[in-house]
């Protein structure tokens, strides 16, 4: 009898147990969780995407590295993260979303393409599959779903910059670089720096020249920066994070803001 209750208390635990993933921010875990739903435990290694590598607490790694896998853009800070649960531990499967992929420059951040993105949810799907394959169809459904989504966001991203008068910008970053060639909008890097009251009649004609309208930057960092060179010039300034964690909203939102 013991024996028996023993085994129908546990039986739940087993029955609804999931694996466990991980990904280094939250825009990797949104992409994830769009084919696995509520069927994988997803471990963030951080809340919000951080450049610089942070040492982790041991017990921290211990807990991470009994992960199924890990999801990552193979950044340079993931990656660093990535040697130390595969020593940790040899089983885990580490997944670069970004595999497949023709990168412009080794520029890591493909996800601001919308077509691309198909490829990163195909090594998702695929991944998901072998982490369970009784999942298969419903990963498989979930994959399909998520396919059409990325179709419509690259339909009315399309649409809209039919209609603009956006084709060449200023960039202080390559953040946005797949995005603006997909949508054959022209980047012109800036230096962060201020320009001299000298150099601006110069710049004006430039601009003016080559009829850059807006200027797109990332943070708080780059605002003020951003700000004086859109006052000089009389140009509007764009700030976008691309590390957001909805990918559709941030990139519809952008698509707003550069093509008005």
């Amino acid at each position: 009898m013991k024996k028996f209750l023993f085994i129908l208390f546990f039986f739940p635990v087993f029955l609804f147990s999931k694996y466990q993933v991980i990904t280094y921010f939250p825009l990797e875990s949104y992409l994830v969780r769009k084919i696995a739903h509520e069927e994988v435990k997803i471990r963030e290694i951080s809340n919000r995407y951080i450049s610089e590598y942070q040492e982790l607490p041991y017990s921290e790694i211990s807990k991470l590295s009994n992960a199924k896998a890990y999801f990552h853009f193979s950044l340079d800070v993931e990656n660093k993260y990535a040697k130390i649960l595969k020593e940790k531990n040899p089983e885990i499967i580490l997944v670069d979303l970004s595999s497949n992929i023709f990168k412009i420059d080794d520029n890591p951040y493909i996800w601001t393409d919308p077509l691309l993105l198909r490829e990163v949810a195909k090594n998702i799907y695929e991944t998901l599959v072998i982490i369970n394959k009784d999942k298969k169809d419903f990963y498989k459904k979930n994959y399909e779903i998520f396919l059409n989504e990325i179709d419509d966001t690259f339909l009315r991203i399309k649409q809209k910059f039919r209609s603009s008068e956006t084709n060449v910008i200023y960039v202080f970053d390559d953040y946005w670089e797949y995005f603006t060639r997909r949508f054959r909008i022209k980047t012109i890097r800036r230096e962060k720096k201020y320009i001299s009251i000298q150099d601006v009649p110069e710049l004006i004609k430039f601009t003016q020249k080559k009829d850059v309208k807006k200027i797109l930057f990332l943070d708080n960092y780059d605002y003020n920066l951003a700000l004086s060179l859109g006052t000089n010039l009389n140009i509007q300034i764009v700030q976008e994070d691309i590390f957001n964690s909805n990918w559709q909203i941030n990139l519809l939102e952008l698509t707003d803001k550069l093509s008005k």
